[in-house]
Parts: C-alpha cells; sequence; structure tokens
C-alpha cells in the first residue's frame, strides 16, 4: 500500500480544471438561482473584474477589461456587446479622450456580481474545511506562480 495521495500523481493541468469546473458550476448556480441565467460564457469574468464593490460602481478602460479576458479583441468586444444589451453593462465615451470607451456595472450587474462573489465565497469556505491555512497558502503562492511563468516567458 502507497503513502502517496491520489492526487500526487495526477496532471497538474487536470487538478487545476477540476477546480475552475467546481467554481464555475457554483457560480452557474448561484447565478440561475438569482435569475441571471442569461450571463454569456467568460461574462462572469466581467462583472468581477469591474465589480469594486462600492456603492458607486466606477467606469473602467473598456481596453482594459478587454486585456484582462484574454480573449481576442473581436470576441471580447462582443462578449460585452451582450452584457451591455442585457443590462449588465454599461459604455461610454471616456469624457477624457474622446476616442477610447470605458464601462461599469448597472444595478443588474452590480447585483448579480454579489451572486457570483456568494458562490465564489462558499466554494472558498469549503475548500477552508478541507485544508489546513498553510496548504491554502501553499495553493495560493503555487497558483500565483503561474504568472510569474507567463511574465517570464514574455520577456
Amino acid at each position: 500500500m502507497s503513502d502517496r495521495a491520489w492526487y500526487e500523481d495526477v496532471p497538474v493541468p487536470s487538478l487545476m480544471r477540476e477546480a475552475r469546473d467546481v467554481y464555475r458550476d457554483a457560480v452557474v448556480r448561484e447565478l440561475t438561482a438569482a435569475g441571471y441565467d442569461d450571463i454569456p460564457r467568460n461574462g462572469a469574468f466581467v462583472l468581477t473584474g469591474l465589480d469594486q464593490s462600492t456603492s458607486e460602481p466606477k467606469f473602467s478602460p473598456q481596453s482594459d477589461v478587454i486585456a484582462s479576458l484574454g480573449l481576442s479583441k473581436q470576441a471580447a468586444s462582443q462578449l460585452i456587446d451582450t452584457l451591455v444589451l442585457r443590462d449588465y453593462v454599461e459604455r461610454r465615451t471616456d469624457p477624457q479622450d474622446r476616442r477610447r470607451m470605458e464601462v461599469r456595472l448597472t444595478d443588474r450587474g452590480s447585483t448579480a456580481a454579489i451572486a457570483i462573489r456568494t458562490a465564489i465565497d462558499a466554494i472558498d469556505a469549503a475548500l477552508a474545511q478541507l485544508v489546513t491555512a498553510d496548504e491554502l497558502r501553499g495553493l495560493r503562492a503555487g497558483l500565483a506562480a503561474f504568472r510569474e511563468i507567463r511574465e517570464h516567458a514574455a520577456d
């Protein structure tokens, strides 16, 4: 009998995919239960990215939102267009530079973002029950290392 845990032989990308799916499924369930079942794929990333948890949502440069999505410019623009049409996000011309667009959450988008945070918080709480604080800190450090890998690869 081996002392190795079952996950030690599973490739890291498979474990990461499982984690992503757990969060995604929880977010979809929470959004559906709250009546927000028309948010397109990757739309939750936009809503959480724009959610600054303030009483008055602030406008952000649309180009920053697009860059953060990791999608093609066209796909990200279409996603934002859909969120605007479904009243999750509003868009305006940047008052400082008329060539640029800005976006922010609408009231509907803000309440959907709360549902997303609720789902994420529930998974985080469940995870905290299954691992120690040190293990959770190590998980975060390990995942954060991927950012460094990406930054070094870009150099």
